[in-house]
């Protein structure tokens, strides 16, 4: 099987798996005021059970939402007898899930004894007191090791019989402190995987039973306790037990020289399988059509180089592409196409010459859509006929002269064939493509996306260039 056959199936099958998933809940921290419905401040001075130095306040000191992001911030102060405070929120009272796509996007703090945290903890606790019933660690990390995180689960019998199983301390080549990467958890019926920006890390079997082996069995069957509801958290701790003996030497000396001593998020997103969406969280704004360039209605059209869906006329002269995960896109007819997936009757952007075939672009030249799946086409394949569509009149594209192509690269991905290029895509791995039709651009994070001939990558989505940009993981107009 060749290469761009490995590419199709894999694009297929990842393509398939992740479009199962809905986006059921999400924060982007828009605003400036923590969402009250979503979130509550928990507000202690017991250390977490952890022996942590902190004090948990509802202070805007502590917790704030600002220009887009929410702040958990670490101070060194006296407090209720305690040195230091910090925030912690969770969503016990307002929402649970039992399995799902857990996307934390996240800057950490950097600072000797800071221990930031994205978590959950079960609603009820159906097999007993902490950590029969469970505790799911998506990240945590030492502020004194930046380029490391980890994944852990607990179980077992209660404290202080309980055990963990995990990753332990994975290193990266960056520094979490230094800019934003997406923290994700894949929870499903018979496994636990963990990512960073896309690629796992960590897998844990889920069929097996969790019985610690000290104490009293609180489990009959395997899954126990990840088979419940459980609830998100996010925090900062200062020191305790996950410092070992050191834990107690920082100082206030110290603290008040933390290099960064918050952790800053953009957005928390929950997908799950078959479940209703909510709208997408990077939906693409509507093009507004330059005062000097009169807006000329294309046809409507279901095929390539026409509009489709609702895009009809919303791009001047160019043609409009109602793609079902880019949104409302509009493309050059010369570069693209807006081919109708006969899986689902929907459009979407690709390639000049391509197809679609259950949401995934493939060369028409050599393969064909047959029940879903992408096939080699056969030896005097002739395809049905269609009635052709009309093609709007090319207009002249403005001048990108001035604008910065998007950066591009291929992340060190190598051993392609055939002069076709590599791409090592943050969501799927090592792919292989033609530079006919795709590029491998690099979005705002500095992540690779295999995107369509000329587009760019913004927080994971693909889109023209020409006529969008992409700040702080967001699109708009250019």
């Amino acid at each position: 099987m060749n290469r761009i056959i490995q590419l199709c199936f894999a694009l297929f099958f990842i393509s398939a798996a992740y479009a199962q998933y809905n986006l059921v809940w999400q924060d982007n921290f828009d605003g400036n005021a923590l969402d009250q419905s979503k979130w509550r401040h928990e507000v202690n001075c017991d250390g977490g059970g952890n022996n942590e130095l902190q004090c948990y306040t509802n202070r805007q000191d502590n917790v704030y939402v600002k220009d887009g992001f929410l702040h958990i911030r670490a101070k060194p102060e006296n407090y209720n007898n305690k040195g230091y405070t910090s925030g912690r929120i969770n969503t016990a009272n307002t929402a649970t899930w039992k399995y799902g796509r857990f996307v934390t996007r996240a800057k950490l703090p950097r600072g000797d004894y800071l221990w930031p945290a994205i978590w959950m903890m079960p609603k009820d606790s159906v097999y007993g007191g902490w950590a029969a019933s469970g505790e799911i660690d998506i990240m945590e990390t030492r502020g004194q090791t930046t380029r490391t995180v980890e994944g852990t689960i607990h179980h077992g019998s209660g404290w202080p019989n309980n055990v963990y199983t995990g990753s332990g301390p994975r290193n990266f080549n960056f520094d979490f402190s230094e800019d934003f990467h997406n923290f994700e958890l894949i929870w499903e019926r018979d496994q636990i995987q963990w990512l960073v920006d896309g690629q796992v890390y960590h897998t844990q079997n889920l069929v097996r039973n969790f019985y610690g082996g000290r104490g009293a069995n609180p489990y009959n069957d395997v899954r126990q306790p990840f088979d419940q509801r459980f609830f998100f958290i996010l925090n900062l701790a200062i020191g305790g037990g996950f410092f070992g003996g050191q834990a107690n030497a920082l100082n206030a000396a110290t603290a008040r020289n933390w290099p960064v001593p918050e952790m800053v998020v953009d957005y928390v997103r929950v997908y799950q399988l078959g479940a209703n969406p909510i709208p997408n969280p990077v939906p693409v704004p509507s093009q507004n059509v330059p005062s000097q360039v009169q807006p000329t209605p294309a046809p409507t059209s279901n095929n390539n180089g026409g509009n489709s869906g609702a895009c009809a006329g919303k791009c001047g002269g160019q043609s409009c592409c109602d793609d079902p995960k880019l949104g409302q896109i509009c493309y050059n007819p010369s570069q693209y196409d807006c081919p109708t997936d006969p899986t689902n009757n929907k459009n979407y952007l690709c390639g000049k010459g391509l197809g679609a075939c259950s949401g995934v672009c493939f060369d028409l030249n050599n393969y064909i859509c047959k029940a879903g799946q992408i096939e080699q086409k056969p030896a005097g394949y002739v395809p049905p006929a269609q009635t052709p569509a009309p093609v709007p009149a090319p207009v002249p594209v403005p001048s990108q002269a001035n604008t910065p192509a998007p950066s591009q690269g291929n992340g060190g991905c190598t051993g392609c064939g055939g002069g076709e290029s590599c791409c090592l895509d943050n969501r799927i791995g090592r792919v292989c493509y033609s530079t006919n039709t795709h590029t491998c651009a690099k979005d705002d994070r500095g992540l690779l996306q295999l995107c369509g001939k000329g587009q760019g990558s913004c927080a994971g989505a693909c889109f023209d260039s020409n006529l969008y940009k992409c700040n702080n993981g967001r699109l708009g107009p250019k």
